[in-house]
């Protein structure tokens, strides 16, 4: 994960599964924090994954005070960008995502994505293996 941090400019990478409301944190790296690695869980509206789960499809948000479908989002005066895509177990089940963020605006790029998009498999599988409980 922190070899993906790093191929990207944002500040943030991170697994979240989803479990009922709920958003459970599997991994966290902060570029500008090596000693962080996880956050607290969160009920699932109060993340910019929400509009992952909803859709099963990837989400990003490059400027969130001008983006319109995160308007009043509790996220959207915090953390201005998101690209997030779902991780989906071997049965077809949605997992939960993998997301990079950031408190500042960071376009979204080609580079980013097709990581994320040739990771998801592997990513899905060791974050959510046999013990996964959602």
């Amino acid at each position: 994960m922190r070899s993906l941090n790093a191929l990207s400019r944002y500040r943030f990478t991170a697994i979240f599964g989803f479990d009922g409301d709920f958003l459970r944190n599997v991994c966290l790296v902060d570029k500008e924090d090596s000693a962080v690695k996880s956050c607290a869980d969160q009920n699932i509206t109060e993340s910019y994954c929400i509009f992952v789960k909803r859709s099963g499809e990837p989400f990003s948000v490059e400027h969130a005070l001008r983006d319109e479908r995160v308007d009043q989002h509790p996220k959207q005066r915090s953390y201005q960008c998101y690209y997030g895509i779902p991780l989906v177990g071997q049965d077809g089940k949605l997992l939960g995502t993998v997301c990079h963020f950031d408190k500042d605006v960071v376009p979204l790029s080609g580079d980013v994505v097709m990581a994320l998009d040739d990771l998801a498999p592997v990513i899905a599988e060791a974050a959510f293996g046999e013990g996964w409980r959602a």
